[in-house]
């Protein structure tokens, strides 16, 4: 969950001079914004190593501590001295804390170290979306209780944690300068921020955008079934763009394979459940069954009554047949269910490797 915004409207008394305006001109509104502490320390840079593909890669920059220190020390009210509509303020506010200038040299840092990876990799635009992607998303997911208004993503890159604006302000500033058409995407009903990145499919409700979730390790395209929280996402959010570059998401096709192949053994696994579970009633059923038939064919044999015996071992063991090809049956359809389970279990665990879990889906799907 996000934290929340202050806002202030500023009364500005006007005095009239002869003939003139007099008085203080104010600026209608007033963003948050950086005043470097000069002087200031960091104790220790963090150091990010974080899945990616079929690998890891590692992150360690060492971000200014003048512009952090003023970044922790930084009014986070809103002024204004006119009356704005929600859509009018609240871009001006989260924009603030992603583009003040203070700022850019740590984006520069930051980004040479991913372009860096970029670079060796021969990764494209695609794959390098998911792997500043994957980068935000590894940062852990928690709320600073002393800090009631969203970070600057330089807090946030230091602090090594942040809720979803924190978050999303960093993946969204990122995208923004390596020329992707980027918005920040406010769900104010829900308490909830995420990012969007201009993509031809996977849209997101009626946005131009797929939707990348910044708290956790998620396929770009793929918006999560509801929040940690149990929170469900069903209004349509607020768009802030917040980079009008020309790159764009292209591997929207990828990622709707991996969808249905979740949705599909999602589906498969329910299927199975309840033919396993009615299976392994009637397999148990005719296990005592035998075992019973089993102990009056012993006493027909010791009371010496042959003829009947006879007829029921004939019995017996055409249903013993028939039971152990019941056995191979049910474990057929175990090993499909636990094929299914793999599946999902390893596209869920593997959203960092889109490539990767795109053959696999495909592989399964086609079965």
């Amino acid at each position: 969950m996000w934290k929340r915004i202050l806002t202030a409207l500023v009364l500005v008394a006007m005095a009239l001079g002869a003939g003139c305006l007099g008085g203080l001109l104010h600026p209608p509104v007033v963003p948050p914004a950086i005043v470097p502490v000069e002087g200031a320390a960091l104790d220790q840079a963090p150091v990010y190593t974080f899945p990616f593909e079929d690998g890891e890669e590692t992150i360690r920059v060492s971000p200014d501590p003048a512009v952090y220190a003023g970044a922790k020390a930084a009014d986070r009210q809103l002024y204004l001295s006119e009356d704005l509509s929600e859509e009018e303020w609240i871009p001006i506010y989260y924009l603030a804390f992603i583009n003040d200038p203070h700022q850019e040299p740590f984006y520069e840092d930051l980004l040479a170290a991913l372009r860096e990876i970029r670079d060796r990799e021969a990764l494209g635009d695609d794959h390098y979306l998911e792997l500043i992607a994957a980068f935000v998303q590894s940062i852990p997911y928690r709320t600073d209780a002393s800090v009631a208004e969203p970070k600057f993503p330089i807090e946030t890159y230091v602090d090594a944690e942040g809720d979803c604006d924190d978050k999303s302000l960093l993946l969204a500033g990122l995208l923004a300068r390596e020329g992707y058409g980027v918005a920040l995407l406010y769900f104010g009903e829900e308490g909830h921020m995420a990012v969007g990145v201009k993509s031809a499919g996977c849209r997101y409700r009626n946005t131009p955008y797929a939707y990348i979730e910044a708290t956790n390790t998620s396929y770009v395209g793929i918006p999560p079934a509801e929040l940690a929280d149990g929170t469900l996402l069903s209004s349509d959010p607020l768009v802030i763009p917040a980079g009008y570059g020309n790159r764009s998401y292209t591997a929207c096709g990828e990622v709707e394979t991996i969808e249905h192949a979740l949705s599909a053994s999602r589906n498969h696994l329910e299927e199975f459940e309840v033919e396993l579970t009615a299976r392994t009633r009637e397999l148990e059923e005719e296990r005592v069954s035998l075992e019973a038939l089993d102990v009056r064919i012993a006493a027909l044999s010791r009371s010496g009554e042959i003829r009947e015996c006879n007829r029921l071992v004939t019995e017996y063991n055409q249903r013993a047949r028939e039971y152990n090809d019941a056995i191979d049956a049910y474990n057929t359809l175990l090993a499909e269910s636990e094929a299914a389970v793999d599946l999902h279990n390893h596209l869920i665990t593997h959203a960092h490797d889109r490539s990767g879990s795109y053959l696999r889906a495909r592989a399964y799907l086609a079965g």
